[in-house]
């Protein structure tokens, strides 16, 4: 197949780290690819790090008729099979290019986003369920949309013992550890993480919360750290690139978000062996099973998160367990091979379905 995979990120975060994968896996298949990334974003030049070489050029949003117009010519010149978008602005952009052009359009569907943005798409692939169920209260077709949820490629991820992963960083194999790997937006919920752990602490004086990225609510959340006096217990240390690696020193992983489609960074914790942590936000009730994979609370309330991590720094044996049965559940139903081949799958569907509309 000749696939043109269009993505219009503004940071690089978990939808743009999921591009990556699914370019990786596709091109194993030996598919022959033709990847689109505005000039002067930070993802462009990182694609080029990981030997995918974009076209570029400057965008204006999601109704500029320049870019709309290079892409139809794009499609018809290397006569490209079907075109696969990434995030709310490449989706309406490309999509419509294909309808112009006479091709079809998957477009993955990431986020609670609106479904004006997927209106010229033939068809949608939904992280989760919930992602599903948001765009069918919009009017969007149930038969347009199917379900794949995010992935990760399990042979990069080797559980590593903690204390090992501990020292590799410098940190005292002793001091337990907690991470929250994740956009600092109010709906990640956390705030609620800070405020759990001035209970935590009241328990294990000498645990450490690291609360690792970028967002607009970082100056918010380290005053409330600093308002609860949780400064000397807290470690904000921004963007780590290939933050994953960070994950292994930790002895649990938080994710208490107020909403979630499927977060990636949960799927590369259990990836690593981590107990995760997490709230009942849909995109991550639908990933871990409640004390077998992991542990799930009600969103939104600071009492259960204190309880449920006390109760795994208090248990590390039964938090290995669900570290190992995070492992498996990864490898049973989230690795790359398995979903990319199923979200190939659907761009071949409609390269098929295409040719025979065409051929009527």
């Amino acid at each position: 197949m000749r696939i043109l995979e269009v993505i219009t990120p503004s940071r690089i975060a978990g939808a743009e780290t999921q591009f990556l994968t699914i370019l990786r896996e596709l091109r194993r298949f030996g598919d022959e690819l033709t990847v689109f990334c505005p000039a002067n974003r930070p993802f462009t030049a990182f694609l080029a790090q990981k030997g995918f070489q974009p076209i570029s050029w400057k965008t204006t949003g999601k109704l500029d008729p320049y870019t709309l117009f290079r892409f139809v010519k794009l499609i018809r010149e290397r006569n490209i099979d079907v075109v696969h978008t990434h995030l709310s602005t490449a989706s309406l952009l490309g999509s419509f290019a294909a309808k112009l052009a006479g091709r079809p359009c998957v477009a993955m569907v990431q986020g609670f986003n609106k479904a004006t943005c997927y209106r010229y798409a033939d068809k949608l692939i939904a992280v989760s369920f919930g992602v599903k169920q948001y765009l069918v209260q919009q009017k969007v077709p149930e038969n347009r949309i199917e379900v794949i949820h995010n992935s990760v490629p399990l042979a990069d991820f080797n559980p590593q013992p903690i204390d090992e992963a501990k020292r590799a960083f410098g940190f005292d194999p002793s001091v337990p550890r907690v991470g929250a790997f994740r956009r600092m937006d109010p709906e990640k919920g956390l705030d609620l993480a800070i405020r759990a752990w001035k209970t935590v602490v009241e328990r294990h004086p000498n645990a450490k919360l690291m609360l690792v990225g970028e967002g607009k609510a970082a100056p918010q959340l380290k005053a409330l750290a600093a308002q609860l006096g949780l400064t000397d217990h807290i470690e904000f240390p921004g963007f780590v690139p290939d933050a994953w690696r960070l994950m292994s020193a930790c002895d649990v992983l938080l994710l208490p978000s107020l909403k979630e489609a499927c977060a990636l960074a949960a799927l590369e914790a259990m990836a690593l062996a981590r107990p995760v942590l997490v709230s009942d936000a849909s995109g991550l009730a639908e990933i871990v099973e409640n004390e077998k994979s992991g542990l799930v609370v009600p969103r939104g309330k600071v009492e259960p998160l204190a309880e449920a991590i006390i109760r795994l720094l208090d248990n590390p044996e039964f938090a290995c367990r669900l570290g190992q049965g995070a492992r498996r559940r990864v490898e049973e139903r989230f690795d790359s091979s398995r979903q990319v081949e199923a979200i190939r799958n659907v761009l071949l569907n409609q390269v098929k379905a295409n040719r025979n509309h065409s051929s009527d």
